[in-house]
């Protein structure tokens, strides 16, 4: 592989470096390049190579100590040693210590590992351009680190064609062993499920990373934020078309073209606005997952204390998360492919190792609150009955799904609400399957547009309803009065397990359980609206009004029921 390879897939000395600086700029380029080049290129042996790196350090200590280089690489050392004053030595070296390492690349063992190299190889890079821009701040060399990390493993992603092949492997053991895939795998290039579910995890990690750098951006003025928007976008472009191919890089390399350029320019430009929600801490970023939703939800959140109020705002991002992956891509194989990653998200966030901002800021809270990994795992695998099934046979098929991806997640609400009594469990439960039925009600139409149908298939039969009446969407076809009958059936049992789950509510965690009580009264407010409507929600999506949902939230905390 090449160290600085992934540097020229961005603008490197380009017309937005300020001409005083480009001499340094394209000298530090040509050194790392010409070193790179001894490393990869050619027919030498590794002994060869080595020997070579050596006269070429050799070289670099000679105009350290103002002595000339020899003739054999002066076309670089002449001009960097003009610029070697404004320069740090000591990061050229450790280029140079990547570069040898790259003769004889060990196993790395982890991702700590791994990131130790990128240490050498690549944020040197970042580090010698920001102090030719006079920039020195803790903070922002620490993004810089980030950024030049997040690139270097986006070329280890993108060039699993090229190091394949040279016997080169960077994926660290530990990554390989998570989702059972071997060396070899890797090296040979077998492509797979387990392999595509592995890609997609080292490119959430190299993701995050670049997220984590990127406000570097946004704070550097002039034509230094603005190439370094570039090398961001970039990067993020990369891993964007390795996501748009089902994470297929171990058979197709991606590459930029001159066809992403005005692409690039507009992410670019727009950087600051899209940024923001990415430039945020992850309990900044829950926060504004949760209330982008709109959901009902959101709205009792705001009556809880405030510990609570984040421990359940970041369980509720993570359902969103998951939910929205199923909704939002349209290829099964890639949805599945980051569900996968979820899975192996919540196992390495379970061994405090959380790399997403919906777990980084859940894990705080799990110890507290009794949340554990197999209930983000349930919410997991109720997502992935989205991807397998599009029609359930009957209701107790119905209520597996609705069990997994809303009876768990009362159970963990209420807990987070705070319950003295066991029999609070099953209250949490069975509002959650409630909840879930208004919703399927409710989503009908929106369902059946994306050739989902959750309503039973004997209950269909039962009252007469084809499934085409429903997938269709059509107002006088399917509005029959056989349509509404199958309807009223769907609501009085959402309407019976409302009345079941408030029974079972004890009296001691009625005040914790308010949340719990304003969800369901905002949920239930809704199913009477659909009633009032007929049911027609084929062609529409009946929808509570932010205000009604606050004034039903905020009288349901004066009632207390």
């Amino acid at each position: 592989m090449s160290s600085v390879d992934h540097y020229e897939n961005f603008p490197v000395a380009s017309w937005l470096c300020p001409p005083a600086l480009r001499p340094a700029v394209v000298a530090v380029y040509h050194f790392a390049r010409t070193a790179d080049d001894i490393a990869d290129e050619g027919p030498a042996s590794a002994a060869e190579r080595a020997q070579a790196l050596q006269a070429y350090r050799a070289d670099l200590r000679a105009i350290e100590a103002g002595r000339q280089p020899s003739a054999r690489w002066a076309r670089v050392f002449t001009p960097l040693a003009r610029e070697l004053p404004r320069l740090q030595a000591t990061l050229l070296h450790d280029l140079l210590d990547a570069f040898e390492q790259d003769l004889a690349p060990p196993v790395y063992r982890n991702r700590e590992h791994l990131l130790d190299y990128c240490r050498r190889s690549a944020n040197p890079v970042g580090r010698l351009l920001l102090g030719l821009y006079g920039v020195g701040d803790a903070r922002s060399l620490q993004r810089s680190d980030a950024i030049c990390s997040a690139l270097q493993l986006i070329n280890f992603w993108q060039d699993f064609t090229r190091d394949g092949p040279n016997g080169r492997l960077y994926v660290p053991q530990g990554d390989l062993a998570r989702h059972g895939m071997a060396a070899a795998d890797v090296l040979a290039c077998r492509d797979s499920p387990a392999a595509r579910a592995l890609i997609a995890d080292l490119c959430g990690w190299a993701r995050g990373l670049m997220q984590e750098g990127a406000p570097l951006a946004l704070s550097l003025p002039g034509r230094a934020g603005w190439e370094l928007r570039f090398v961001v976008q970039g990067g993020l472009a990369i891993l964007d078309k390795i996501e748009a191919r089902g994470h297929d890089s171990l058979v197709h390399r991606p590459a930029l073209s001159a066809w992403d350029l005005p692409s690039l320019a507009w992410r670019a430009l727009t950087m600051r606005a899209h940024h923001e929600h990415r430039a945020v801490t992850p309990e900044q970023y829950v926060q504004e997952k949760a209330a982008a939703s709109g959901s009902s939800f959101y709205y009792a959140f705001l009556f809880l204390p405030p510990p609570r109020r984040a421990a359940i705002t970041a369980f509720y991002a993570f359902c969103r998360e998951v939910d929205d992956v199923v909704d939002e891509t349209q290829d099964p194989g890639v949805a599945a492919t980051k569900l996968a990653w979820w899975r192996k998200e919540v196992a390495s966030a379970f061994a405090g190792q959380p790399s997403h901002p919906v777990t980084k800021a859940l894990m705080p809270h799990a110890q507290a609150y009794d949340i554990r990994a197999e209930h983000l795992n349930a919410v997991i695998e109720g997502c992935e009955m989205d991807l397998q099934q599009t029609r359930y046979l009957d209701f107790p098929g119905l209520a597996r799904y609705c069990h997994l991806v809303a009876g768990v997640v009362g159970e963990v609400a209420s807990s987070i609400f705070g319950r003295t009594e066991p029999q609070t469990v099953a209250y949490a439960h069975k509002l959650g399957l409630a909840m879930q039925l208004t919703n399927i009600i409710r989503d009908v139409g929106d369902d059946a547009r994306r050739g989902r149908i959750y309503l039973p298939v004997n209950e269909l039969q039962q009252f007469g309803v084809k499934a085409n009446e429903i997938l269709l969407r059509s107002k006088p076809w399917g509005y029959s009065e056989r349509f509404t009958a199958l309807m009223k059936f769907q609501a009085e049992r959402a309407h019976q397990l409302y009345d079941e789950a408030l029974a079972l509510l004890p009296e001691a965690d009625r005040s914790a359980q308010k949340p719990g009580l304003m969800m369901a009264n905002i949920y239930r407010a809704l199913l009477v609206e659909i009633e009032r409507e007929n049911f027609q929600v084929l062609h529409q999506r009946i929808a509570l009004t932010p205000l009604r949902k606050l004034w039903i939230a905020m009288k349901t905390n004066w009632r207390g029921r």
